[in-house]
């Protein structure tokens, strides 16, 4: 697919995977020269200002605990990390962010204007590609950012760790893997009590999920090191309990909202904390 042999690893990362067709036509709709795009930000990226985590998780189907990870880039972002959550729009995300915005709807906002005004953007990807053509899809949007430091690959795709460690290589740039369990179920998005998962009142059902919640997005908090496993279970769950995540959450939907509302491009953010 590449002119450069280092690009070509890229397709080689999913075993068994390969670039489809419909995957190849739909990354040339949307950038012109994608090859050329991929090695500008290569060298580009030590020069970005901004440093952004890229977060990519693969199709969260209803009860599956992986639902978790949506909650990672306000977690982040409540440590002033900047994060971009990637992931095809399937009922159980809308179930939570319906809540607080029309999640459903398409916005015609700049990714990085809302950056700038909250740390945090999630792109809800159509649920038009299978699991091997989003993860491509997505990874490549990652990588086409020069401002882009840490990606952290969530899925349950079998994946190639040596390929992964020549494209860290080649792109500078830092891939954390994390492995979801598909079998691994809690109770239906539909049914989830935000309030209590998101507030400091719990129930014991909801002190054993949030203490589960913990667990899985403790893994990019420790994935670099920064923090022992045990410490970044902590730290999440505190978050979870002091109305942290709920707070960024709230933030986000609400700026998302008035953005829907008004058909603007931006929002001035005049209302965080």
């Amino acid at each position: 697919m590449f002119v450069t042999e280092s690009l070509n690893r890229i397709a080689e990362i999913i075993e068994q995977g390969v670039f489809s067709a419909k995957l190849k036509k739909k990354l040339t709709q949307k950038i012109v020269n994608l090859e050329a795009t991929l090695l500008r930000a290569k060298v580009l990226r030590e020069l970005a200002k901004m440093k952004v985590n890229y977060i990519v998780q693969s199709k969260i189907e209803n009860e599956q605990s992986s639902l978790a990870y949506l909650f990672a880039p306000f977690i982040l972002g409540n440590l002033n990390q900047t994060s971009i959550y990637h992931s095809p729009a399937t009922v159980p995300l809308l179930n939570l962010l319906n809540r607080y915005y029309q999640a459903e709807e398409k916005t015609h906002l700049k990714i990085d204007d809302v950056l700038q005004a909250l740390n945090i953007y999630l792109d809800l990807h159509d649920t038009d590609l299978d699991d091997v053509e989003f993860f491509y899809y997505a990874l490549l949007n990652a990588l086409c950012r020069a401002d882009v430091t840490q990606i952290f690959l969530i899925t349950h795709l079998k994946l190639d760790t040596q390929k992964i460690t020549e494209i860290e290589k080649f792109f500078k740039i830092k891939i954390y893997c994390i492995s979801t369990n598909l079998l691994d179920k809690i109770k239906d998005s539909a049914e989830l009590n935000m309030r209590q998962l998101l507030c400091k009142n719990k129930d014991q059902s909801y002190i054993e999920l949030c203490e589960k919640f913990s667990k899985l997005n403790a893994q990019l908090l420790s994935a670099n090191g920064s923090y022992s496993q045990e410490q970044a279970t902590q730290l999440v769950e505190d978050m979870f309990y002091a109305e942290h995540v709920y707070e960024k959450l709230s933030v986000y939907g609400e700026y998302m909202q008035t953005c829907l509302q008004h058909g603007v491009s931006s929002y001035p953010v005049t209302f965080l904390a």
